[in-house]
């Protein structure tokens, strides 16, 4: 129906996309009613049926002619660019007062015909955009307040550094290892690793002239009940995991031993699952999260409680709590706990109406355990603590944001108004998952959003980049455009939903300036073609996955990552080399009923002409010659991607310890043990002495190569 693309359009829905063979896919007209109802809050108009979208249609233009300016506007460099949506023929004066981040306040004024007008659309009136252009002399935040057009308002102004900090082409060619911080277990940790096992793993990596190590998300979780361990749906964007506390750096702030942790257990979920395709559970083990994160309470509780009553300690906690917000954070994790489930059961008046609290007297009033409340802002107060020493270390952590947040997260519960709750965010199909993808992760509305002047991503931004040398934006294709999947739906019928991208890179770029931290983007999937010149320009570095371009026939050269990029063999969501090479992969995907098996048949056939490639180009470089095929292999396509033009490779320890389990199986949740694998042997892998023969190897020619 005409009228009701034309509404879904002007709303900020795309209509059709590109699917991944290349051919134009239309969105359903129900699909577009609902996301349209899921908007209607913030588009301010009624809409309820496809019959009512030519008046739904007629109201909407009638608020965007009388939006004059919008809610943020945003200049590259130290000046702003105000634009003025106003009709072409009428001239008025107009005024704009911008009172900068420090205080300065910038006038300007001027009348409408003298500024460059375009963007002319023609309806019952010619309108066009008039932009003054305002020096403001300082990169941020600021207040803009404007009048014009018989009229006035307020806006937010950002003005950024158009080139990320760090960006691509102005540091030395750098490496770094990958590995998630649940998975560096040692005998002290028990069943899984932490800060101090993380800094461990940085200072093997500084030793070797290392200058990342790379993590996935260690944000806040659900780990009691309800149980959610996926990094990528966190309980919070803006706190962290309390799993991963140091806690012997912790008891020893008030003096008590460091607790020790039970012995780990391995074999805790039924043997079909805890397996996985390559017939092993893994040689480090499967992490039982709700074991682990019961013992490390008990461990932490009396703890903070302590920490809490200490003269000094105690009034610094309360101090920073009050200033960050902390105890409104505890309060809802307190909550959760007594009442075992998510916000979205909880009785009314915690649903609903808890107003947001600020101390810790505040919270006693709304009836919070006190015990509760105590311990997750000791164990905020704590993370960041830790974090703000490691972030001091030689090596930068490289840390990831993931897309969204659980929809049962503490920011969905407090800031419930910035979300879509009625969809949830997700992929449409590719050639690895034909039905689409549904990651029931509640969408952030970008009209909601822009309205609020981006502060809540603005926290989360720096809540990362205040303690990492490089950020990686997951799906940073999602800062453009987000494929959504109203509630009730498939995921193959979904529509995407675009959002001002130019102002979230702006944001990207100041807090990059202002952290020292450099920003990649994860351009892997369907990306559409404004992403990539965009993030080139804006200083982005892309990923590049050597897994990908190996060669499928003797006559073919592998693809070179890009300069500009940080390459890998492979991710978290790929199967790891030694899997890669056991083709897992392969029979994952026929298992789970993505592909035929007359196409297994014909990857498996693919595979085995590329591995015999990379066995005859490992013997043509002489690599490796007391080691297997699979460890030759490894070595001489790391030490390619080494050699290669990326600014910055990472290994995976995975890899090292050639173990076939992935990390993630995309598109499952309790058909495989995502999430749950410890590292083999990590603690040796960098060492000079007592490293395996394959992981010596390999690091020593990743050493060579990069600073050659």
């Amino acid at each position: 129906m005409r009228s009701l693309h034309a509404l879904a359009r002007a709303a900020g829905l795309e209509t059709d996309y590109t699917n991944f063979e290349g051919h134009r896919t239309v969105t359903s007209d129900e699909s577009l009613v609902a996301m349209l109802k899921t908007l209607v809050p913030d588009l301010g108009i009624a809409f309820s049926s496809v019959n009512d979208a030519p008046a739904a249609m007629t109201a909407l233009e009638h608020l965007k002619h009388a939006e004059i300016v919008p809610p943020v506007v945003i200049g590259w460099g130290r000046e702003l660019v105000v634009p003025f949506s106003v009709v072409a023929d009428q001239d008025s004066p107009w005024e704009v007062v911008v009172t900068t981040e420090s205080g300065q306040t910038v006038r300007a004024s001027g009348r409408m015909f003298h500024l460059p007008a375009s963007d002319h659309t023609h309806g019952r009136e010619v309108r066009c955009v008039r932009r003054a252009t305002i020096e403001v002399g300082e990169h941020g935040y600021h207040q803009v307040a404007w009048t014009g057009a018989h009229t006035g308002g307020e806006a937010v102004g950002i003005c950024a550094p158009e080139v990320a900090w760090g960006a691509p082409g102005q540091g030395k060619r750098r490496w770094g290892v990958f590995a998630p911080v649940y998975g560096l277990a040692n005998a002290r940790t028990g069943e899984t690793g932490d800060l101090s096992t993380l800094r461990q793993l940085m200072d093997g990596v500084a030793a070797r002239g290392g200058s990342y190590v790379a993590t996935l998300p260690v944000l806040a979780q659900f780990l009691d009940e309800p149980c959610v361990f996926s990094p990528y749906s966190p309980a919070s964007r803006i706190a962290w995991n309390e799993l991963y506390l140091d806690l012997g750096e912790l008891a020893g702030l008030v003096g008590a031993p460091a607790p020790v942790a039970p012995p780990a257990r391995h074999a805790l979920i039924e043997a079909g699952r805890t397996r996985g395709r390559s017939g092993a559970e893994g040689r480090g083990g499967l992490i039982d999260y709700r074991e682990a994160y019961h013992w490390r309470r008990h461990a932490l509780d009396p703890i903070a409680l302590a920490l809490m009553a200490h003269p000094e300690h105690g009034k610094a906690i309360d101090a920073w709590a009050i200033e960050t917000g902390a105890y409104d954070y505890a309060a809802f994790r307190a909550l959760g706990e007594q009442f075992k489930t998510g916000w979205h059961s909880w009785p009314a008046p915690y649903k609903d109406h808890l107003p947001g609290i600020r101390d810790h007297a505040a919270a006693v009033a709304a009836n919070v355990d006190t015990n509760r409340l105590v311990t997750h802002v000791v164990a905020q107060w704590a993370m960041q603590r830790q974090l703000d020493a490691l972030a001091q270390h030689d090596v930068g952590l490289y840390l990831d944001l993931p897309v969204g947040v659980n929809a049962d997260a503490y920011e969905v519960w407090r800031h419930r108004k910035l979300f879509l709750l009625d969809a949830s965010t997700g992929a449409p199909p590719d050639p690895l998952f034909l039905g689409g993808q549904d990651w029931g992760l509640p969408p952030l509305s970008p009209i909601a959003l822009r309205r609020d002047g981006y502060r809540l991503l603005i926290r989360a931004v720096r809540h990362h980049m205040r303690v990492s040398k490089m950020l990686r934006v997951d799906h940073v294709m999602g800062l453009f455009r987000l494929y959504c999947v109203p509630k009730g739906f498939a995921a193959t019928d979904g529509t995407y939903v675009k959002y001002a991208y130019d102002e979230v890179l702006a944001i990207l770029a100041i807090e990059s300036h202002r952290n020292q931290c450099a920003v990649a983007g994860e351009d892997l999937g369907t990306v559409p073609d404004v992403v990539r010149p965009a993030m080139e320009r804006h200083g982005l570095y892309r990923l590049h996955v050597g897994q990908w371009y190996f060669p499928k026939h003797p006559a073919d050269q592998p693809e070179l990552p890009p300069k500009n990029s940080v390459a890998s063999l492979n991710t978290h969501d790929t199967p790891t080399f030694a899997g890669w090479w056991q083709g897992s992969d392969t029979q994952d995907r026929l298992d789970l009923g993505l592909i035929t098996e007359k196409q297994a048949v014909v990857e498996r056939d693919e595979r085995a002409c590329t591995k015999a490639e990379l066995i005859k180009r490992a013997d043509a470089a002489i690599v490796g010659g007391a080691l297997n095929d699979a460890e030759r292999a490894m070595l001489s396509a790391t030490i390619e991607l080494a050699a290669g033009p990326a600014e910055v490779m990472l290994v995976a320890l995975d890899d090292l310890a050639l173990d076939p389990v992935p990390h993630n199986v995309p598109g499952t949740v309790e058909q495989r043990p995502n999430w749950q694998r410890r590292i083999t042997a990590w603690e040796t892998a960098l060492s000079d002495s007592s490293a395996s023969p394959v992981a010596s190897a390999t690091i020593a020619a990743v050493v060579a190569a990069r600073t050659r």
